[in-house]
């Protein structure tokens, strides 16, 4: 695509509204990464519940190569949301369509498999979040090729 069609970008209202949409929906997982997101134990051995900003931030280090594992672990809560955020707000393209699609697969799969038992009221409302995300997505692409096609 030469630079004359990419500033020439027409977006539809459908999908103009679709994409705000997907933004508010990005950042509200943003900020779901403040709330308790999995139970584990604290120093004394009581379970109590952590967010994800907790477990990827440890002002005092990693410890151990389990502490490392679960630090990518929920950087990538962190960060995933947060790249989509941007590429929702500022990418008028298809492109956007396809990373949040991916993201929200990577972080379903993440939640369901990688959190597991231990999983907590945040991380139950992210991953019904990014289920709806990833049909307003699926629907956001079909909109835009048939679009296109139009």
């Amino acid at each position: 695509m030469s630079n004359d069609n990419k500033k020439n970008i027409t977006e539809s209202k459908k999908s103009k509204k679709l994409r705000i949409t997907l933004a508010v929906l990005y950042f509200i997982e943003v900020v779901l990464t403040t709330f308790p997101f999995v139970w584990g134990p604290d120093s004394n051995g009581k379970l109590i519940e952590l967010t994800a900003f907790e477990l990827a931030v440890q002002p005092d280090g990693y410890n151990t190569t389990q502490e490392v594992k679960l630090a990518v672990l929920f950087a990538v809560f962190i960060l995933f949301p947060l790249v989509c955020f941007f590429f929702c707000c500022l990418d008028k393209s298809l492109k956007k369509n396809f990373v949040s699609a991916a993201c929200c697969v990577v972080c379903v799969c993440m939640i369901t498999f990688g959190v597991g038992a231990s999983i907590a009221f945040g991380a139950v409302v992210s991953l019904l979040l990014y289920i709806l995300i990833l049909f307003l997505t699926t629907y956001s692409i079909l909109s835009q090729l048939a679009d296109r096609n139009n």
